[in-house]
């Protein structure tokens, strides 16, 4: 009797080993889960280090005539390293929808690239660059819409500290009658609008069983949209100054398409919510180089975005 109450009570041998293995396999998914969420905020961090670079050297090199050029010129070299990683790794080509989705996606990431270079060489780095991460906003809203994300009050805390930074870094006061300025503006603010939409569409690529190839796709269709605008009439004009750029040029390529690349890897592992937000943080790593390269100054509410930013990143790390 006291071993049937014992069996009762404990289960037999095999419930118990198959409750064990059940607990085994749930604390497995929860840790690959947990790993998952940190890895892709790291990804976040490294898109967000490679944006701010990639953006102050775009500022630094980029005129009214060879914008374009300098975008082509610099995607072409950093896609490059990722035609070899897909050709070795990712041979097989996806099937139509995907390929269709990913020439869309591309023909979109070169619009909003064009967009975004043409409005930093119209206003400051410091001012177009953080209204671009507003993107973020349009990014979180559509991946709780459409993709369903849910987030715990904790997350949307850390998120809300990050939009409070970047607005504190965007928000600029003066200079406000300066026609190019202006437009500046309202062009970095499309390309807010089209690149948080888009990130949706990477988003649906990431998650494919062809990622590498999806990418490349991407970048490839990208290239062909700023093509025939890079060999309009005009572009040609300092297309010397260009090529003696390389160097600067090649390190604009790779530091961007490395930094959507970790952006995009990101995608794939976590939420667009969570992503999003770190890797669009990238005005704090902007500004700061601005300031110590090209003398640009930063106010005292914009030290506080960058701080604020910088804070929502850590907490935001601490509690995914």
């Amino acid at each position: 009797m006291l071993a049937e109450a014992l069996r009762n009570y404990y289960g037999s041998p095999a419930k118990r080993l198959t409750q064990h293995r059940t607990n085994v396999n749930v604390n497995d998914k929860l840790s690959v889960l947990a790993m998952s969420a940190t890895a892709s905020i790291l990804l976040g961090i490294a898109a967000m280090l490679g944006f701010g670079v990639s953006d102050f050297v775009a500022k630094a090199m980029l005129t009214r005539a060879n914008v374009i050029r300098t975008a082509l010129i610099s995607q072409t070299i950093g896609s490059l390293l990722y035609l070899g990683a897909a050709l070795a790794y990712d041979r097989v080509l996806p099937n139509f929808s995907l390929v269709r989705l990913a020439l869309f996606s591309g023909a979109v990431s070169g619009t909003v690239l064009c967009t975004y270079y043409v409005a930093l060489t119209l206003g400051k780095a410091s001012l177009v660059a953080p209204i671009f991460s507003c993107l973020t906003v349009v990014a979180v809203v559509l991946s709780l819409l459409i993709l369903g994300e849910n987030l715990s009050l904790q997350q949307l805390s850390a998120i809300a500290l990050v939009f409070v930074g970047i607005i504190l870094v965007a928000f600029e006061r003066g200079g406000g009658g300066d026609s190019s300025r202006t437009l500046s503006v309202v062009l970095a603010l499309l390309a807010a609008v089209l690149g948080g939409a888009n990130l949706i569409l990477q988003k649906w690529i990431a998650e494919s069983g062809h990622y590498l190839m999806g990418f490349l796709l991407t970048r490839i269709s990208m290239v062909a949209v700023v093509t025939p605008l890079a060999l309009m009439p005009g572009q040609e004009t300092h297309s010397v100054a260009v090529s003696r750029s390389w160097l600067r040029l090649g390190l604009l390529g790779l530091t961007d398409v490395s930094a959507f690349f970790a952006w995009y890897l990101g995608l794939r592992l976590g939420l667009v919510s969570i992503v999003t937000p770190i890797a669009t943080s990238s005005p704090a790593v902007t500004v700061v180089l601005a300031h110590l390269f090209l003398k640009e100054r930063i106010r005292v509410h914009q030290r506080i975005g960058i701080f604020a930013i910088i804070s929502g990143i850590v907490f935001l790390s601490a509690i995914s």
